[in-house]
């Protein structure tokens, strides 16, 4: 081979491999993807128990692949003596309603060949009372696992309502008297939640989702000290893995455990949202999140920002908005619009409601209007979401106007047009607090979203060429002009 053509071939190359990564084609896989966080008990049953289970899910794969989904969230899968399961007795097992290990290998195998991602829900700072650990650790002071747990001969006079009687002494439980909090002083027990996620990645998980990030100590610089070592650890097994922790607090504690965790719940984000369609004004959303993204950049410059709207711990959309279906699609629309990894709550998508205590905020999912097929679940008699109400995936399937064929086509968009899933948020100000416009860019594509967060009709003219009109609700353009209804959206490809 000539000097000449070697140079050819090395230039072709280099200029390739430029181009894959300019194009953020070496993206973690989980930036531009759409997660769906699953009760498994409520989802899907497969052998007549009312109770759903991993077949179960696993038979229903092909509906997420027809919502768009890319990632499952599980909700904890583990042995647990609860209907909930963040109360863990086992960390290796899976919980007998939902099947046992194999149901499991079954579901990750055909999820994955589908596409699909699984992330599980990693309850770490507590055990259940019940867990071999802690019976161990109560019964007797010489027991090897007495360290594993947080004691005191004396109940402390600080926090005294977080810390419980045993004949051994008094242990500390932040949650709840049967959730004893894990010592994570305790070299022991931080090899201990090393091995048990690394088991599970070595069974094919794709990453976890991380509950009470913010509580495994009673300091965040400890805990982001923590999260750091965790994260370190598990790269090192799946480089790609996926981490998205629960800190429920407002954006400048979130951004401080950026120094450690890839992808955090936006939890203020979400509330902006809500409180900003129930005024029907925005509270400002387009700034809050230009300010909240700047912090998290400068933790941590390659973050994912999860966003959501509800999840299991709160009243569903629907619910908050007094059961307008109008509001819980237009609140949708916003969030799936806006930058960041989405996660959506089984049921949103077709309209559930609920509300606290909560049982009733993680009810059983509707397949039919009747309740009565196959599948159905049933582990609780269901206060919100009844039968023959109308709400179910059967009924809005036929009906082009559901809620749920709205979701799937926001969903279908964000797949199609990577200004949508990736691209950068440029604020549009109409001089109207009901209204909400921005643009989304990246490389040579421009997306325009204007939702109209009024209950009264509104007309406005942009000084934009239309492509072509990507997605409407309850909008008109006439005479150049964009009339927007009563909490609408309208997603147009400008050019």
């Amino acid at each position: 081979m000539n000097k000449k053509l070697k140079f050819i071939i090395i230039f072709l190359f280099v200029t390739l491999l430029f181009l894959f990564y300019a194009h953020g084609y070496n993206l973690p896989w989980y930036k531009n993807a759409t997660f769906y966080e699953i009760f498994v008990r409520s989802f899907a049953d497969s052998d007549g128990d009312k109770v759903g289970d991993l077949k179960g899910l696993t038979n229903k794969l092909d509906y997420l692949k027809e919502l768009n989904i890319d990632g499952i969230w599980l909700m904890p899968i583990f042995m647990s003596v609860s209907y909930h399961g963040y109360d863990v007795t086992d960390f290796y097992d899976i919980h007998p309603a939902y099947g046992n290990m194999e149901d499991f290998e079954e579901l990750i195998k055909e999820a994955h060949r589908k596409k699909i991602k699984i992330i599980l829900d990693l309850v770490v700072n507590h055990t259940s009372s019940r867990h071999p650990w802690f019976i161990s650790a109560s019964n007797s002071y010489t027991s090897l696992y007495r360290d594993y747990y947080i004691w005191n001969n004396t109940k402390p006079t600080q926090n005294s309502n977080f810390w419980y009687y045993k004949n051994t002494g008094y242990y500390y439980a932040f949650f709840w008297s049967e959730m004893p909090d894990l010592n994570f002083d305790n070299t022991k027990v931080r090899e201990e939640i090393k091995k048990i996620a690394k088991y599970w990645l070595e069974k094919g998980v794709d990453g976890f989702r991380l509950d009470a990030v913010k509580h495994i100590y009673d300091d965040d610089n400890k805990n982001i000290l923590w999260w750091k070592e965790f994260y370190d650890y598990l790269k090192k097994i799946k480089p790609d893995v996926y981490l998205v922790g629960e800190v429920w607090d407002n954006e400048y504690v979130i951004a401080e455990y950026y120094k450690s965790l890839p992808s955090l719940f936006n939890f203020p984000l979400s509330d902006k949202i809500m409180s900003s369609v129930a005024n029907q004004r925005d509270l400002g959303i387009c700034d809050f999140l230009d300010m909240e993204r700047e912090m998290f950049k400068e933790n941590y410059s390659d973050f994912t920002d999860a966003t959501f709207l509800r999840n299991h711990d709160q009243v569903r959309v629907r619910t908050s908005f007094g059961g307008s279906i109008d509001k819980s699609l237009l609140a949708g629309s916003i969030y799936l619009t806006l930058p960041g990894t989405p996660f959506i709550y089984y049921g949103e998508e077709i309209g559930m409601e609920g509300a606290k205590p909560d049982e009733y905020i993680r009810e059983p999912f509707k397949w039919t209007d009747q309740m009565n097929s196959k599948e159905q679940t049933y582990w609780i008699k269901p206060k919100y979401n009844i039968p023959n109400n109308g709400i179910s995936y059967t009924t809005e399937k036929e009906d082009k106007n559901s809620i749920l064929n709205h979701y799937k086509l926001l969903l279908k968009l964000r797949k199609e047009y990577k200004a949508l899933s990736l691209g950068e948020m440029k604020k549009i100000n109409l001089n109207d607090k009901s209204l909400l416009a921005y643009l989304r860019e990246i490389d040579n594509e421009e997306i325009l979203v204007i939702h109209n967060l009024n209950r009264v009709e509104k007309m406005i003219s942009l000084n934009f060429t239309f492509k072509n009109i990507l997605y409407s609700r309850n909008t008109n353009i006439k005479d150049n002009k964009i009339i927007l209804g009563p909490f609408s959206s309208i997603i147009i490809e400008v050019q």
